[in-house]
């Protein structure tokens, strides 16, 4: 990833009080000079404001993904990269020494075991991740009916005390 995705990352995490402060008295101003009479609920300031919140979140994820996918791939390859280094090196001085064909053949088929061993294990974690997170998503959308369903009921139940109040 460039550096000026990760300098817009930072934008805010470098912005000193005095000009939070200032973007804030402006905003403040702003609302103030609108003419609108203020009739905000505190159920409309916590609603906008979580669901403000939780948008950005939502957006900055996929940066925030990238970001570590670019970390991770870089230190793969430069892991890759010291193998290869020390391959070229290791290879000139193991082929001087003539040891034994067999013996290279018999180590060779052990690092493919552990090699093939470790590809599989790769696979039954990455495997295991789909599953938890599968579950994960399937205990939340349980979760969200059950709360859209009390929700319901919460809102049934206001009419009906509101219905009673204007009696």
């Amino acid at each position: 990833m460039k550096t000026a995705k990760t300098k817009a990352i930072s934008g805010v995490e470098k912005m000193t009080k005095q000009e939070m402060a200032k973007i804030i008295k402006t905003a403040k101003k702003e609302a103030d000079s609108s003419g609108k009479e203020n009739t905000v609920s505190i159920c409309d300031v916590m609603k906008n404001n979580t669901s403000e919140v939780i948008q950005k979140i939502e957006s900055k994820f996929p940066i925030y993904a990238q970001l570590y996918t670019d970390l991770y791939t870089k230190y793969l390859h430069t892991i890759d990269d010291l193998y290869s280094t020390c391959y070229v090196s290791e290879k000139e001085f193991f082929d001087k020494l003539g040891m034994d064909k067999k013996a290279l053949q018999a180590f060779d088929t052990y690092w493919k075991s552990i090699a093939n061993m470790t590809i599989s294990q790769i696979d039954m974690a990455a495997n295991f991740a789909k599953m938890y997170v599968q579950f994960r998503l399937a205990a939340i959308d349980s979760y969200d009916k059950v709360a859209h369903m009390m929700m319901d009921s919460y809102a049934r139940s206001w009419n009906q005390l509101n219905s009673y109040n204007k009696k």
